[in-house]
């Protein structure tokens, strides 16, 4: 091992800090601006001038130019928290999901369900969302459990017991939180910044991105030039067993029919 030059070594190390120290700064900067998107169903929220997360306003498209879905800008808690509504999103508007992750980094996926009532269409939702944003996009999931009043919240113990909610929480990563359904408490959205910070920290930064996207993209692509191939080389194999049995069919009813015919065949 070659031993270098105190002077040398010390500004080595020296750069190494300052390069460790410049990351940490950019994901501490990074943090403070947090880019969000809500899926579910409407059911398990309500839309209001207090809603701090949604606002009044369902799903809000732009389509002066390039189709977009608009977010929504809020200061919590000193971070600036760009929130993309995709509640009730339809297969219809996948030409949207290019555009929101070509322009966008996210920070986390919130899937909102009502408290008490994970429906079958609940399940569909995050099945949407892995079908169009690829199993990548689970890691960024946090569940939101919204209620009505506070003696719904207080049956939150024994709802997170069930065992279809179980496997909700082991397959997102156990990440969930409870805020009211009007989305109007500033401690409960407080609460929530800090466990999407977290969450971003664990990842070390890492966002979903475009680039995610385009892979996810790229295996479906795949996937759907096997099926097809798949699916023609079964219609070939097929086609040939119809015409050999054909075949077959033919040549025993013609030596069922001619005796002479019959007696060369046997004899060969």
């Amino acid at each position: 091992m070659i031993k270098l030059p105190f002077s040398i070594q010390y500004i080595m190390e020296s750069n190494e800090d300052k390069n460790r120290g410049s990351a940490q700064d950019n994901m501490d900067q990074e943090i403070h601006s947090l880019t969000l998107v809500l899926f579910g169903n409407s059911t398990s929220v309500q839309f209001g001038h207090d809603n701090i997360l949604l606002g009044e306003e369902q799903i809000c498209i732009k389509t002066e130019e390039t189709p977009r879905i608009v977010p929504s800008h809020i200061q919590i808690s000193g971070h600036h928290v760009s929130v993309f509504n995709m509640i009730d999103f339809t297969e219809c508007q996948l030409d949207l999901v290019y555009q929101l992750v070509h322009e966008n980094e996210i920070c986390a996926f919130i899937f909102v369900v009502q408290l008490g009532q994970l429906t079958d269409a609940d399940k569909k939702c995050l099945e949407w969302l892995q079908r169009v944003f690829g199993d990548k996009v689970i890691q960024f999931v946090m569940v939101i459990f919204t209620y009505e009043s506070e003696e719904e919240c207080d049956t939150m113990s024994n709802y997170l017991k069930k065992n279809p909610v179980k496997k909700l929480l082991k397959k997102c990563g156990e990440r969930y939180h409870t805020c009211s359904k009007t989305m109007n408490d500033q401690s409960e959205m407080r609460k929530l910044t800090s466990k999407i910070e977290r969450l971003f920290k664990k990842d070390q930064g890492q966002c979903y991105t475009e680039e995610m996207y385009n892979k996810h993209l790229g295996k479906r692509k795949d996937q759907k030039k096997n099926e097809s191939t798949t699916k023609k080389e079964g219609k070939t194999e097929s086609k040939e067993k119809t015409q050999g049995k054909h075949w077959s069919s033919q040549l025993m009813s013609r030596i069922s029919e001619e005796p002479n015919c019959r007696q060369r065949v046997l004899r060969g």
